[in-house]
Order: structure tokens, then C-alpha cells, then sequence
């Protein structure tokens, strides 16, 4: 996840006159990672324009590859979304979910469309309308998120809640 470039590459050592840190102790970090997926970015693409490089989720770079502007049709939805690796189980859920039981079926896939489109009948969907989808899902309290562009992320509760289903029931 790439959060806020004027934050800098930040050691994150916990020195006590970082400018970094926030009043409460925390930091604002520029870069967060996991050893296993954990957040759902809810951007297409952030590029910091120095060492720390440019970052396209997963998600973005496998269902909106032109990035910005771009539009995914609903035959193209399920055929990119179908053909996603899967490579580790994601944090959140209960249970584990193996790489060969990991296609998404013919209803969630029917179900996660009706959901990008807002409950309407639609052809295609529209990248920024993807990005807004998700970050309504968001319970962050930063509405602005941390470059002003809205939530920066989900967890897993977030998505499933957002869906409409129990986030921690068993797979």
C-alpha cells in the first residue's frame, strides 16, 4: 500500500523527535506491507516519483489495466477476475480457501458485478466508479484518506460488511 509521498522514506525506528510520528505516538507512514495480503488498496495506481517506485494493486492492474479512464465490460470482468492467480490466502476470513478451490463462482461472480454497478443493470463499469465502490465501503474515520483522494483502504470486515455478508463465517 502507498499512502503519503511527502512522508518520505521513513526508517520507522520510533526516534522521539521524528517528524513523522503523529501526537498519539503512531506514524504516518508512506509504505505499508504485509507477508500476507491484508488490505485492499483502493486506488488504481500511486507513484511517488523516486526510489520507492509505483504501486498498481493486484486488483487494478488485473481488472482495469489501462488504469485511470478506463472501462471493463461485464464478459471481461469475469474472465479477469477468473484468471487472477491466487497466491497466498488473504488475512481475515476464517478457514483457508486452497489455490485449486479458489475460482470465485459463476453467483459471487454475478453478485460482485451487481455491486460494482451499483444495483443497476450496466454494460460496463468505469474505473473511477470501481475506486468510489470500494472506498464506500471503508469505515475509516479519514474520509480524505491520505493524499485527499478518499479511504486508502479495506480490511477484510470492510469488504465482506460492504457486500452484505458476515465477515467472519467459515469458508
Amino acid at each position: 500500500m502507498y499512502l503519503e509521498k511527502e512522508v518520505g522514506v521513513c526508517c520507522h525506528s520510533a526516534c522521539s523527535d521524528c517528524e513523522w510520528r503523529t501526537p498519539d505516538g503512531g506514524y504516518r507512514f508512506d509504505i505499508l506491507k504485509a507477508t500476507a495480503p491484508k488490505w485492499l488498496p483502493c486506488y488504481l495506481s500511486r507513484d511517488f516519483g523516486d526510489e520507492r517506485g509505483c504501486h498498481v494493486p493486484a486488483w487494478s492492474g488485473a481488472l482495469l489495466p489501462d488504469g485511470a479512464g478506463s472501462v471493463v465490460s461485464r464478459a471481461d470482468f469475469e474472465a479477469r477476475v477468473v484468471g487472477m492467480p491466487f497466491d497466498a490466502m488473504p488475512m481475515g476470513p476464517k478457514g483457508t480457501i486452497k489455490s485449486d478451490a479458489s475460482q470465485p463462482s459463476a453467483e459471487a461472480l454475478d453478485l460482485l458485478w451487481e455491486w460494482l454497478c451499483d444495483g443497476k443493470e450496466c454494460a460496463e463499469v468505469e474505473a473511477e466508479a470501481v475506486v468510489r465502490r470500494f472506498q464506500e465501503m471503508s469505515l475509516d474515520e479519514n474520509r480524505a484518506g491520505a493524499i485527499g483522494e478518499g479511504p486508502d483502504m479495506l480490511v477484510w470486515k470492510e469488504f465482506a460488511k460492504g457486500l452484505g455478508a458476515a465477515p467472519f463465517e467459515r469458508f
